[in-house]
């Protein structure tokens, strides 16, 4: 591929210049050249088109297409605002797992009360570097090509910031980031909902955000996650937190269901059933299968599920009780106003799952 006349150009170069090649040779060989250099690349494709593809090839080649358009693989810096609570753990050790998926440096803003110790404070803080490094190590990298895969490492930066001061995490996340993850205390309001301090918090980043809430048999933020519940409906925004429940499964050896709601009553049921014709049952064979085409790249082992006509916050929180689920990501959309709000659905399953829960607003 490299022999196609560009060091003919260079020595013909010299040779005209020293009065050993005429003008007449001289054109010849850069025309050679010119010539070669275009017609190769049509040549190669068609002469490779021939060829049979290898399963190994075909493979590497739909993981790159996958990769180019997915959401985990293109996440390069993590930020990482936690406490001591349980929420705080649970977020620590699935920040580790999404960051050992690429090798992604991680920051880790470590929040505290206002009068924490010095000696504490590094405790804490160098503790939840180390739970995010054992938890990028028992992760494979994602590569292309299997034979690359490694176990995770990652870069790990750690920051001491008082509870109080959500401006801190805001200066932070100017430096650039793609993914802030949160886990701290007393994450519900009073009234139902999120609370302010996360409200604060999260206020001073507009990327994608990750908000963790530990709960059921993750209500210590520890312990083994056997099973993810992943709620889809066909959208960029569900299909991104299906990605990062597969990447949450390879690394914790999980098994994922992904269920998907295809509810049959629209405007509040003012206008009655929908018929269920053979377009919207090819959609959702279309977007179940997808997704099961997600978790194959991902080597997550995933089950496919299919509610009709019924809520989806109850379909998930059905589905999330009675299948003995560890941990639910739900893909949702930040919604403007005073405080942190993920829309109807999500505030239900909020408010009445017993479930660990990632909301994944991207």
């Amino acid at each position: 591929m490299n022999a196609r006349g560009s060091t003919e150009v260079i020595v013909a170069s010299i040779g005209l210049s020293a009065g050993v090649f005429s003008r007449n040779l001289y054109t010849l060989i850069v025309t050679m050249a010119v010539v070669t250099t275009m017609a190769m690349p049509p040549m190669l494709r068609w002469a490779l088109r021939r060829l049979p593809m290898h399963k190994a090839e075909r493979l590497r080649l739909e993981r790159e297409e996958l990769d180019a358009r997915g959401f985990v693989p293109n996440l390069e810096r993590l930020l990482l605002a936690v406490d001591g609570s349980p929420n705080g753990a649970l977020a620590v050790r699935l920040a580790g797992a999404i960051a050992g998926s690429g090798d992604k440096p991680t920051t880790i803003i470590k929040l505290g009360p206002d009068k924490w110790p010095h000696q504490a404070a590094r405790k804490g803080r160098e503790e939840s570097k180390k739970r995010v490094q054992a938890a990028a190590a028992n992760t494979v990298t994602l590569a292309a090509h299997p034979e690359e895969h490694t176990r995770g490492t990652v870069e790990v930066t750690a920051r001491l910031k008082k509870a109080a001061s959500a401006e801190a995490v805001a200066d932070e996340a100017q430096k650039g980031y793609d993914l802030l993850i949160v886990g701290i205390d007393k994450m519900r309001g009073p009234r139902g909902g999120f609370g302010p301090e996360i409200t604060r918090i999260v206020n001073g980043f507009d990327g994608p955000l990750a908000v963790a809430i530990a709960g059921g048999r993750l209500a210590s933020g520890t312990g083994p996650i056997g099973r993810i519940l992943i709620p889809v409906d066909g959208t960029d925004v569900s299909r991104r937190a299906a990605e990062t429940g597969f990447a949450l499964a390879r690394a914790c050896g999980s098994r994922v269901s992904a269920l998907y709601v295809a509810s049959g009553r629209s405007d509040g049921e003012r206008r009655g059933r929908i018929r269920r014709g053979a377009a919207m049952r090819r959609n959702e064979e279309a977007v179940l299968k997808d997704i099961a085409e997600l978790g194959d790249r991902c080597d997550a082992r995933v089950r496919t599920a299919l509610r009709i006509d019924v809520a989806a916050e109850d379909a998930i929180l059905k589905e999330a009780g009675r299948g003995g689920y560890d941990l639910i990501v739900l893909g949702v959309t930040r919604r403007p106003g005073e405080t942190l709000f993920f829309g109807n659905m999500a505030a239900a399953v909020l408010e009445r799952a017993d479930t660990a829960i990632l909301f994944l607003a991207s």
